[in-house]
């Protein structure tokens, strides 16, 4: 048990259901977790063309690439017959995903050091992986840049939304009084998703104090960028993109602060 964050009140602002960890997280460190998840997901319409088009290309790819267990989840939800995987490789974004991937009796095939999707790029222009064919299942608001430079190595990729993530308008409420009464020493942001839709649930002169006056913690570099893009620059970003990696790193800024 540490004492980074004893007396600092965290605002976890990820998805309900995949809080527990990084609460758990702040809790080690000595610090108290604000659960007001600001994201949702719901799986997106598809006819029953594209349904059976998806399906097509996952049976005929040489690997699929899950950048989450968002994608994995919802992935495996779309997908109607496992027999469709024989042959397929898979490659999994992060650790978590990988052991998700169990859950469901499958295994990585490949995960990348860094956990980041242009990692996966940097594997197939590296030689390190081989494909003529992939399969992408991503989220609406995923960025897709990585797929065209996929693309220019000359891998046939399909990249299919499977769900999309919208913010949890039913948050709203709770968390402007949270906010506005300076309920919370930290923010975590576990996405870009989270920090776009933090700022549309909030007035902007009252989300803009928040990221002002509290630490702020961003998950990987493309989270932190969304800050910055707001003028508003993490203050502790992890090297290993996780959540409980990101909790440390809070724990550290902190115990930085303090020397």
């Amino acid at each position: 048990m540490g004492s980074e964050l004893r007396g600092r009140r965290v605002l976890v602002t990820r998805a309900g259901n995949q809080s527990a960890s990084m609460c758990a997280r702040i809790r080690y460190h000595g610090g108290e977790p604000v659960a007001v998840p600001v994201i949702g997901y719901r799986k997106a319409g598809l006819s029953e063309e594209e349904k059976r088009a998806w399906l097509d290309s996952v049976r005929m790819a040489d690997w699929i690439v899950l950048t989450s267990k968002n994608a994995l989840d919802f992935f495996m939800s779309t997908l109607d017959d496992p027999d469709r995987l024989k042959g397929v490789k898979l490659a999994a974004v992060g650790k978590k995903t990988g052991q998700a991937l169990e859950t469901f009796g499958l295994r990585a095939d490949f995960i990348p050091e860094r956990f980041t999707a242009r990692s996966v790029v940097a594997a197939f222009r590296s030689g390190r992986l081989k494909a003529a064919r992939i399969a992408v299942p991503l989220g609406s608001m995923a960025d897709t840049s990585w797929l065209d430079e996929l693309r220019k190595l000359g891998v046939g990729v399909t990249g299919r939304v499977l769900y999309e993530t919208v913010p949890n308008v039913s948050a709203k409420k709770v968390l402007a009084d949270t906010v506005e009464a300076h309920g919370v020493d930290a923010i975590t942001f576990a996405s870009p998703s989270a920090v776009r839709f933090f700022t549309e649930l909030l007035d902007e002169s009252l989300w803009r104090r928040a990221l002002d006056t509290c630490a702020v913690a961003a998950i990987g570099t493309v989270t932190a960028q969304a800050l910055e893009s707001l003028g508003c620059p993490p203050d502790a970003v992890p090297a290993n993109f996780t959540a409980n990696d990101m909790i440390d790193a809070l724990a550290d800024y902190y115990k930085k602060r303090k020397s």
